[in-house]
């Protein structure tokens, strides 16, 4: 009868009204859903990408014990839940679930058109304002170099706004910017928005301040089936890089908007003579993470490493205080300000014996308790 019905229509022709009335009287057939007919099928798929997942931290991922997440636990709770998914988006909020205790800023998911899903959020407030900065800089013959790098002088000082460490914001192009800047008094280096990037690059321009060799950060990975199954800390060493290094005073602005690279880069510095780290603590994400196939063109990320500071105490969720802690109060001074420029400008200006020209923080001093006592946070003597 179906195919009777076609061939009239084909030929153009109005189908009979004994052909209609047949059709609706004929016995129906409950049809079977898309969803009925893959579920078989997605309930398989979505628990391989579950196992591939699962196993490749239970290999790779060196902070379980450090945060205290029991995998097997997850894996027992979160691997029964897929076999009711349907999509790959349900695998991906099911999967970020299983995720999100171990509060890891370098967990990601990757979708076949480059989109990443995070897995966490920092709920930091970062010590920076873009409108207020752009304000400040405006009359600063500010300059923007590349994508992410821009320079400045401020106050008779260099100033350097680094956004970024990636090809946009390479060793060359850092140390062009610091070569124009080689003969002035002091120089300013705002990371306080850098998220991270190449921990290379960033140890690279480190070293052009560096007037030894000394050990910046030390980093722990696996090296068997067990979480704690750890190599011994090896420490990342820089020298002097560079024809000629820059010795004069430093002030590095930093904050909680500040991650990974950023973090190794502020570490680095806060041990050199000759700087001095202002603002905020870092914001503690540090993990060198790898990329493995998930299927279905997704992609997922796994930290390698655990990260620690000179002081041999993890970055992660702890990050790199400064020597000098000071409140983000933007809204006690006038909007054509940045508190935080201002102040390094000023640290600098009483490091050259010249009047200070940044106004004091709110509360009339140097505000050092942020991130510790004023004994543990003193810039280092010079």
């Amino acid at each position: 009868m179906h195919d009777l019905v076609r061939r009239w229509l084909i030929r153009g022709r109005r189908v009979p009204l004994f052909v209609a009335v047949a059709l609706s009287c004929a016995p129906r057939v409950a049809p079977t859903t898309r969803a009925t007919m893959s579920a078989p099928l997605a309930s398989a798929q979505f628990l391989a990408q579950f196992d591939t997942l699962w196993t490749r931290f239970d290999e790779v991922y060196p902070s379980f014990d450090y945060k205290r997440v029991d995998w097997n636990a997850q894996r027992a709770l979160y691997r029964p839940r897929v076999e009711r998914v349907r999509s790959q988006s349900e695998f991906i909020a099911l999967a970020s679930e299983m995720l999100e205790p171990l509060k890891d800023l370098h967990v990601w998911f990757t979708d076949p058109r480059g989109q990443t899903v995070s897995t966490f959020r920092p709920q930091h407030v970062a010590n920076f304002d873009a409108n207020r900065w752009e304000h400040a800089l405006r009359d600063a013959a500010y300059l923007e170099r590349s994508t992410g790098l821009g320079s400045a002088v401020v106050g008779g000082f260099g100033y350097m706004f680094v956004k970024q460490w990636n090809d946009a914001v390479d060793v060359a192009a850092l140390d062009i910017e610091l070569s124009r800047m080689r003969d002035l008094p002091g120089v300013v280096i705002d990371v306080r928005a850098n998220a991270g990037g190449s921990d290379a690059t960033a140890l690279a321009f480190a070293s052009r301040f560096a007037s030894r060799m000394f050990a910046a950060s030390y980093v722990q990975v696996r090296n068997g089936p067990r979480h704690d199954d750890l190599d011994s800390p090896s420490a990342r060493t820089i020298s002097p890089r560079g024809p000629w290094q820059y010795t004069r005073p430093v002030v590095v602005i930093a904050g909680r908007a500040g991650f990974s690279a950023t973090e190794t880069f502020v570490a680095a510095m806060r041990l050199l003579p000759n700087v001095t780290v202002i603002g905020d603590t870092t914001g503690g994400a540090s993990g060198n993470p790898a990329t493995f196939a998930l299927g279905n063109g997704w992609t997922f990320t796994v930290p390698q490493w655990i990260e620690y500071g000179p002081d041999r105490q993890p970055i992660e969720w702890r990050g790199v205080a400064p020597h000098i802690a000071m409140t983000w109060l933007p809204s006690l001074y006038e909007r054509d300000r940045d508190p935080l420029v201002d102040a390094a400008v000023g640290i600098l200006a009483e490091l050259n014996g010249v009047f200070r020209v940044a106004p004091p923080m709110p509360s009339g001093r140097i505000d050092e308790s942020v991130t510790g006592s004023a004994s543990s946070l003193r810039p280092p003597p010079r």
